[in-house]
């Protein structure tokens, strides 16, 4: 069957976010199904010929989706965040990217076979760990929080670091070869890079400032953002080849740690351009590989990707982490974990023709070792660090744990009924003396404002999996499930039923967080019976004591959640429980 390029471009983006979907569902990184789904288009069937379907603006639209993704990587980079992980951060990223550089070009030499240049650009895109690949294995791992935010930041840091390396790299072994044209000296090479990196931040910085002064209509602040990052990279690469990577990376970190009220919508813009620039580029790239340049990789390539898996990572890890006060535990499970994404792979695509033009005749191998190292890696590491986090000690069971907001003394007796059905939670407020009844009941407990993204970083989210905006202020409960989507999702954000006349009515409602319960569960109500004396209580249903057992021993009491199954859930009112399930329920007052 033959598809026009209209067709087959909208077949690719619907692909691309069905793949996405079917991930969430099933508990797999989404690149598993997107680097299959374009082999079998391309090398398999024969149905996706990207080079075809694009011809010379090919390589452009790669090299421009990898600057936006680069870019929407530097934006989730904060300052705060990394100086809090402090020297095991600082060991992983510097020490890290040197050693894994040089070991990762030693065994790409002397284990692949490849030349020198060939090896050092290899050995330099392996040190970047992609971020979009190990976000969603640490959100299906939900380990421990240290090295949970080294991982995570390692692949948000080696992004840019990773790519700026490998730009220096192919420039030295163009240089080295004779055969790339007019290469400037090597002292260029950082000056002209270093203004890439000025003019990116620069540029960052002076539209933070236009947002926030108003210079720019609230409808156009995305859309300009998302124009200036494609000036930014074209110019700078008219500056230096591939010096667009660095600007593009250094404008959003700039960007993302101005202070600008309106990151925030631009980030979430972002957000999304690059889940469906991701994998686009993932079908296009895995749909280039020729069944030739596969073929290749039996023998010594192969032992290189052993060698990258198993010798340089761990060896990388442990020698970066030395004296840094990380456990021993800690560093066999980050020594690991390395996925490699789509940068990795685009990098490799945008380099590979410069390689070949300058005389490498292996370069032709660069882009096939890197699929097959990010797909060895996204696979044994996708099936294998929740197995492994476990018995290391450092995953959370898998019992959700609830994040409740407010403090009182309803919202106490809560969490000890839900410490009592096993389940873990987490009290936040911002009144010190509320906080301390929770600490005397044995509840753990933060304090601070949760919209404050400090906050949100401190808060033991492998542990969480709900939330529950719980104080008697129905707007500032709006308020806080607004920032605490961005991190649960949606449908796991939940707030008390709001107080008629509280807030708006109709389309315009600004209720954020979800309102399960059918209504019934508002915070005068639960206030209301706990202080008339009644608890919450916790009861397991049996074949003896079912659900209709259950109704005339509680009249009227309100149900909040139930677990079945070792799971946690919000009660919904029209379900039937069935043996085996404990209810979590405030009674009426006694006497009632």
């Amino acid at each position: 069957m033959h598809l026009e390029p209209l067709q087959l471009l909208a077949v690719l983006v619907g692909l691309g976010v069905l793949a996405q979907g079917l991930a969430v569902r099933l508990r797999i990184p989404a690149i598993v199904f997107l680097l299959g789904l374009g082999l079998l288009l391309g090398p398999g069937l024969g149905l996706l010929d990207p080079d075809g379907l694009f011809g010379d603006l090919l390589q452009p639209i790669v090299a421009l989706a990898v600057g936006l993704v680069l870019f929407e990587g530097g934006l989730s980079l904060r300052f705060h965040e990394v100086r809090r992980l402090g020297r095991p951060l600082t060991g992983l990223l510097l020490g890290g990217l040197v050693v894994t550089f040089l070991l990762a070009t030693l065994a790409a030499r002397f284990a692949g076979g490849l030349s020198w240049g060939t090896a050092g650009v290899c050995g330099a895109i392996l040190v970047v760990t992609g971020p979009t690949v190990i976000k969603p294995l640490l959100q299906q791992a939900r380990l421990h929080r240290r090295p949970a935010l080294l991982l995570k930041w390692e692949g948000i840091v080696n992004d840019p670091l990773g790519a700026l390396l490998a730009v220096v790299v192919l420039e030295l072994a163009v240089a080295a070869s004779g055969h790339g044209g007019e290469t400037p000296g090597f002292l260029w090479i950082p000056l002209r890079l270093a203004l890439a990196g000025l003019l990116g931040a620069a540029a960052g910085l002076g539209l933070a400032r236009a947002m926030d002064r108003g210079l720019l209509p609230e409808h156009l602040k995305s859309p300009a953002v998302l124009a200036s990052v494609l000036l930014v990279f074209a110019g700078c690469d008219l500056l230096y080849p591939e010096s667009g990577l660095l600007a593009v990376t250094a404008m959003g970190i700039v960007m993302a740690n101005a202070g600008s009220a309106s990151v925030e919508d631009v980030r979430r813009f972002k957000e999304e351009i690059a889940t469906l620039l991701v994998p686009l580029l993932f079908l296009i790239l895995s749909a280039r590989l020729e069944p030739a340049s596969l073929e290749a990789l039996w023998g010594r390539p192969l032992l290189f990707v052993a060698a990258v898996l198993f010798v340089v990572r761990p060896a990388a890890v442990h020698l970066s982490l030395l004296g840094a006060g990380v456990p021993l535990r800690e560093r066999v499970l980050l020594g690991w974990i390395a996925p490699r994404g789509i940068v990795a792979a685009a990098v490799a695509g945008v380099f590979e023709p410069r390689l070949q033009a300058a005389g490498y005749a292996d370069a032709g191998l660069l882009v096939p070792l890197m699929f097959a190292i990010v797909i060895s890696t996204v696979v044994l590491h996708g099936l294998s660090i929740r197995p492994l986090a476990r018995a290391l000690g450092l995953a959370a069971p898998d019992q959700d744990g609830v994040l409740l907001l407010g403090a009182s003394s309803p919202v106490v007796d809560l969490a000890r009924a839900l410490k009592e059905a096993g389940v873990d939670s987490l009290i936040a407020d911002q009144n010190r003396r509320d906080l301390g009844r929770a600490r005397l009941a044995g509840i753990p407990a933060r304090y601070g404002d949760i919209l404050d993204e400090e906050m949100l970083d401190d808060l033991p989210l492998e542990t969480l999996g709900f939330a529950l905006a719980a104080t008697s202020d129905d707007a500032w409960n709006a308020l806080a499930c607004t920032s605490l989507v961005k991190v649960f999702g949606r449908e796991r954000v939940f707030q008390l039923t709001p107080v008629a006349g509280r807030l708006p009515e109709g389309p315009e409602n600004p209720v954020l967080g979800r309102v399960p319960w059918a209504g019934e569960v508002s915070y005068p109500r639960l206030a209301r019976r706990y202080w008339q004396g009644a608890r919450f209580r916790v009861t397991a249903l049996t074949e003896e004591f079912g659900w209709e057992e259950f109704q005339q021993t509680w009249p009227g009491t309100l149900v909040l959640f139930r677990i079945r199954d070792g799971r946690l859930a919000p009660w919904e009112k029209d379900e039937d429980p069935g043996s085996g399930t404990v209810l979590l329920h405030l009674p009426a007052p006694p006497g009632s």
